[in-house]
């Protein structure tokens, strides 16, 4: 146990749309000193695009992940004409988001959503394996956000919208 509070208070601290320094490399880099190969084998299988339930996930990840699940069946409902939901309910928090002007601002607001939840839920975990799931997919919410670049998207943008008039 003591190895989990060396490690952790060498972290730097994370905030939402703050940059940080820490990758996701270097942070796996510096696990692999203190944590067993069982447990970095565990830590280093999470991932923010994996909300699969799996039987041996801790509590903080299936709930992460049904939690995930439960917003993007929220998003489909949106993306489905109002007679198609058969009387299924959207979250009003989804669909103030989805209802932003910019795609790049509702993408922020949901990766925002999914920070909070999951600073609720290691509410209480400050020096676990719980806590350090939990940091690790932070960050790869802050890395998902910081990847997001206006020039690069407007250039991807204008070679995919080109007509071809051959």
């Amino acid at each position: 146990m003591d190895k989990y509070y060396y490690f952790v208070s060498q972290l730097p601290l994370l905030t939402f749309d703050k940059e940080t320094y820490l990758t996701r490399i270097d942070f796996l880099a510096e696990a692999s000193k203190w944590l067993s190969a069982k447990e970095l084998d565990n830590l280093s299988s999470v991932d923010l695009n994996n909300f699969k339930v799996k039987l041996e996930d801790s509590f903080l990840l299936k709930s992460y992940k049904e939690f995930e699940k439960g917003l993007r069946q929220s998003l489909v409902l949106i993306r489905r004409p109002q007679e198609a939901r058969s009387g299924e309910q959207v979250e009003e928090e989804v669909k103030e988001a989805t209802s932003l002007k910019s795609p790049l601002e509702v993408e922020k607001r949901l990766l925002y959503m999914r920070w909070k939840f999951l600073e609720g839920l290691s509410f209480g975990h400050y020096f676990d394996l719980e806590f350090l799931r939990a940091y690790y997919l932070k960050l790869q919410m802050l890395e998902r956000l910081f990847t997001f670049d206006k020039s690069k998207g407007t250039v991807v943008f204008d070679k995919l919208s080109e007509v071809n008039i051959d």
